[in-house]
């Protein structure tokens, strides 16, 4: 929704005035400037592509002397030294890499040369790009470094790009994001950050607000200048209007989390139910180990899936049953312990065998679990074998809950099974049509902030607040959207950030 804009309390009253009145407020409340802290404009390089073999290794050098120093090791087809002024921006090179001192070959690459201001840092960047492998790419590291460049911290070039205004830091964030993405709607919402949604949208509340700040500290500051009188109703609706696109965010949230962590989900039931099978099955390996009989498997087992596009942290567990032993007592605490933070049950029951007292035992453990946001599906196996579970009584116990039935020998029903648990993942969630999703618990825990501030503001103008004291809330407001996109920010949380960066991005 756009948030509409206009003669907001009369600012408009005289554009000379107002402009000026706004310019004014705006110093006020002016943030804290981006600035390049490349410590004191140091040359930084680093391996950019994962260490091993592989068919290409990226060495990537960033600062004033990125160009010049690979000049003093790059040969060109002809064997040609060249100087740095020779070397056109955003073109690639072919040649090799010659070390300096012995004049030995190293190995034969492709040169990148990006002059500055438009580079990832927004200072000169040389990608060289040698054939993968360990000895090769260190070499050159190595080589560059000798040469006077620093090695560069982890994510130390996405922080110049950052620090240069380049990027915001919601977009830095969502750089890490991309690498870590488990998934497709995961790379799809963290695309959706890097290409600079969520500061679009963090932008717009701002300068709406600052725009309703400015006009009301212009009226309390020259009230002499005819610019009208304050309109609390007016102020309310703009406020409203804000709240609303902040909630429509923080709705967001548990869908951002689960498509960003994944979702916990265990496999529950009695021993030789057939948890281990289904776990096999869905992973499409053999991790757990099947046999007939009862308790094989006795620790936890894990293994990731993905269904819909959204990633499922299976684990596989022991059979639930009266611990007879002290390997099959620690055995169930462990399953107690990861269903505490499961969001997802997969609960087995055997169709081909009566319930029985472990069954019995399964269901009062689950309907003991008092976490009403679990999910839980049930699932009757073996219906390839002839029934003698009493479903009516066991939907009895269960309250009402319906089954999934499936073969895990025959593969009868496991799309229908796969078509459930979607379904009742995504039928729980608030998706949003612009696909911009919260999942970093920093910019939670910001727009809770605002929200719970805008929420306070609306409530206390009801309660006739002096409307001096509101423009202390809209800068505090200002402040937490600027803590968002980094334009306001604190050093500890820059090097927190950044420190979860490898090295080299």
């Amino acid at each position: 929704m756009q948030i509409p804009t206009g003669k907001l309390v009369g600012i408009c009253a005289k554009e000379d005035a107002g402009k000026r009145l706004i310019d004014k407020t705006r110093c006020k409340m002016k943030t804290k400037p981006f600035c390049n802290k490349n410590k004191e404009n140091d040359t930084i390089v680093a391996i950019s592509t994962p260490q091993g073999i592989g068919g290409i290794g990226i060495v990537r050098i960033s600062g004033p002397r990125a160009i010049e120093i690979a000049g003093k090791i790059f040969r060109s087809k002809g064997k040609i030294e060249m100087k740095p002024g020779a070397f056109y921006s955003h073109r690639i090179y072919y040649g090799t890499i010659v070390c300096p001192v012995s004049d030995s070959v190293v190995d034969e690459v492709l040169l990148t040369v990006m002059r500055k201001p438009k580079t990832y840092t927004r200072e000169d960047v040389v990608e060289i790009n040698c054939h993968g492998g360990y000895f090769a790419v260190n070499k050159v590291l190595e080589m560059v470094h000798k040469l006077g460049a620093r090695i560069a911290e982890p994510g130390e070039f996405t922080k110049l790009a950052f620090l240069s205004g380049r990027i915001d830091l919601s977009q830095a964030e969502a750089v890490i994001d991309v690498i870590n993405a488990g998934n497709e709607k995961s790379l799809c919402s963290s695309l959706k950050h890097l290409s600079g949604g969520l500061k679009n949208k963090i932008a717009e509340l701002k300068n709406r607000i600052i725009s309703l700040n400015a006009g009301i500290e212009a009226m309390l500051d020259f009230p002499d200048q005819g610019l009208g009188d304050i309109d609390k109703e007016k102020i309310k609706k703009i406020l409203k209007i804000c709240l609303r696109e902040v909630d429509k965010l923080l709705n967001t949230v548990k869908y951002g989390m689960l498509i960003k962590e994944g979702i916990g989900t265990i496999i529950l039931g009695k021993t030789n139910v057939g948890k281990s099978s289904l776990f096999n099955l869905l992973l499409k390996k053999n991790k757990s180990i099947v046999t007939p009989l009862p308790g094989t498997t006795r620790d936890i087992i894990e293994g990731t899936i993905d269904i819909k596009g959204l990633t499922f942290n299976l684990i596989d567990t022991a059979g639930i049953k009266t611990p007879e032993n002290i390997v099959e007592k620690i055995s169930l605490q462990k399953v107690n312990e990861q269903m505490e933070f499961a969001s997802l049950f997969l609960i087995m029951f055997d169709i081909s065998q009566p319930l029985d007292s472990h069954d019995l035992n399964l269901i009062k453990r689950i309907k003991s679990f008092h976490n009403s946001n679990i999910i839980k599906i049930f699932i009757l196996n073996k219906t390839d074998l002839p029934p003698k579970l009493d479903q009516s009584k066991l939907v009895h116990l269960l309250g009402g809950d319906k089954f999934v039935k499936i073969s895990i020998k025959k593969g009868i029903g496991i799309n229908a099974l796969l078509e459930n648990i979607a379904q009742h993942i995504l039928s729980d969630l608030y998706i949003p049509e612009e696909g911009l999703v919260i999942s970093n618990k920093r910019h939670q825990e910001y727009l809770l902030k605002i929200q719970n501030s805008l929420s306070s503001l609306i409530q206390s103008l009801r309660e006739g607040m002096p409307i001096d004291l509101v423009t202390l809330d809209l800068r505090y407001i200002i402040n937490q959207l600027a803590n968002i996109t980094g334009e306001s920010y604190d050093d500890e949380i820059i090097k927190t950030i950044f420190s979860r960066f490898c090295i080299g991005k």
